[in-house]
């Protein structure tokens, strides 16, 4: 059992997520949440998370690890906080878009730092979560990889890559929700059962993930010709996504997360200053 005091500041969807997760594990059994304001109350957090969560600084006193896991335009406010409470021993993991570790260490010049961003399906632990490591000894490392470890599979990267991942891979499961949910819709056009369709939609996405990481020797490419029947439904389907440009629009997405990652950091960077 990790007897370490962990800290999340922050009460949104993602600090939800990580929150859950860790209190799941037989792991970790120090968490604090602390809050801004009291909208988490209508968000989900039950109340073996609520009595887990305050609203007085102070509580970072004790950290040893403490979660950034504000809103971009919040984060100054976080990082003074941390500055003026936690002890300078104290590892910050950050999972603030865009906020990158320079500007972290000029609020924070002594703490180890993890800058990381894993998505919401930390719940369930099967995030996919890069993370990039500054100034931490080894003792502390292995305590952020294990946090990072309940929430799925966690690679260390360059930092530079976790702008582009927070776009393709922390906001991922809304692009792969909106898929699901484009089937189903059609699926209740057709004629099916609504909560039929979304479990058998949700269930092919797990099953064609599973066979593809089962066949990383073949293209993905290679994989989706084994479904396509020439004159067959699939190719129907492949021939109108073609046709409606739908590759494009998807790159275009994507490209817009990516840069909107980068948009964030720059417009914080000028409200950051060291403490």
């Amino acid at each position: 059992m990790d007897q370490k005091n962990l800290v999340i500041i922050g009460s949104g969807n993602l600090a939800h997520a990580l929150a859950i997760r860790w209190l799941r594990s037989e792991r970790i059994s120090r968490l604090s949440v602390l809050a801004r304001s009291q909208k988490f109350l209508s968000q989900g957090w039950n109340e073996a998370l609520r009595r887990r969560v305050t609203y007085d600084p102070a509580i970072l006193g004790g950290a040893h690890l403490v979660v950034l896991a504000v809103k971009p335009k919040d984060a100054m406010a976080a990082l003074h906080q941390v500055a003026h409470h936690a002890p300078n021993s104290a590892v910050i993991l950050s999972v603030v878009a865009g906020i990158s570790v320079a500007k972290i260490r000029s609020m924070l010049p002594t703490m180890g730092i993890v800058r990381t961003m894993p998505n919401i399906c930390s719940e369930v632990g099967r995030s996919v979560t890069g993370y990039s490591l500054d100034g931490i000894a080894d003792t502390d490392r292995d305590h952020a990889l294990l946090l990072l470890s309940e929430l799925g599979d966690a690679i260390e990267t360059p930092e530079a890559w976790l702008d582009p991942m927070t776009a393709l891979f922390g906001s991922g499961p809304a692009y792969v929700l909106e898929f699901i949910g484009s089937i189903v819709n059609t699926a209740v056009n057709l004629g099916l059962d609504r909560d039929v369709a979304r479990q058998l939609a949700l269930r092919m996405v797990v099953g064609t993930g599973e066979l593809a990481l089962t066949e990383s020797g073949h293209t993905l490419g290679d994989i989706q010709q084994r479904v396509v029947s020439p004159g067959g439904t699939t190719e129907a389907m492949l021939r109108v996504l073609h046709t409606q440009r739908w590759p494009e629009i998807m790159e275009s997405a994507l490209h817009a997360a990516g840069h909107r990652a980068q948009e964030l950091g720059r417009e914080t960077a000028g409200s950051i200053h060291p403490a």
